[in-house]
């Protein structure tokens, strides 16, 4: 199986469409209440300049804006890896603190990868693909492990490789 880098872009393009709408919604909203509301209820003395305030306004949509990016990208992610994402989406939210997100890129499982014959998503620990019975990954014959397809030798037992392979 090919293992491919992920880089920056390539996760951020899994997040879903809903999710950027949702988080420009939400910076906008903190914009208008921010900016338009707050300063119309309050006395001009009990908030910072104007250019402050537009800043802090900013920012603090900025921050609940990536917040629901990666609330996002987690529901994206973890169907991608064939885990609960309903699950894993309710505990990123409702967990405090950024715990639900620590636990989720602690414990996520590895990416799921096509078989090579079928194309069924098969996990990275699987051995042999659970549509076809393609051996994914390739075992001794004499001890049952799995090995590298260019082994000449097995490194458990020491005996010639004897590929098991179906086809």
């Amino acid at each position: 199986m090919n293992e491919s880098k992920s880089t920056f872009r390539n996760e951020v393009a899994i997040i879903p469409a809903v999710a950027w709408w949702i988080a420009l919604f939400a910076w906008v909203l903190v914009q208008f209440i921010l900016l338009g509301i707050v300063p119309h209820h309050t006395q001009p003395k009990e908030l910072p300049p104007m250019p402050l305030w537009s800043l802090i306004a900013t920012l603090v949509g900025v921050i609940l804006g990536v917040i629901v990016l990666m609330i996002g990208y987690v529901n994206a992610d973890s169907k991608r890896r064939g885990m609960n994402s309903l699950l894993w989406t309710l505990l990123v939210i409702f967990v405090p603190k950024a715990l639900g997100f620590i636990a989720y890129f602690l414990l996520r499982k590895p990416l799921m990868m096509p078989c090579p014959k079928c194309g069924t998503s098969v996990g990275s620990d699987f051995r042999f693909c659970p549509k076809c019975g393609y051996a994914v990954t390739p075992m001794c014959a004499h001890c049952g492990r799995s090995i590298h397809r260019d082994f000449a030798c097995c490194p458990y037992c020491g005996k010639n490789v004897a590929v098991t392979v179906q086809s």
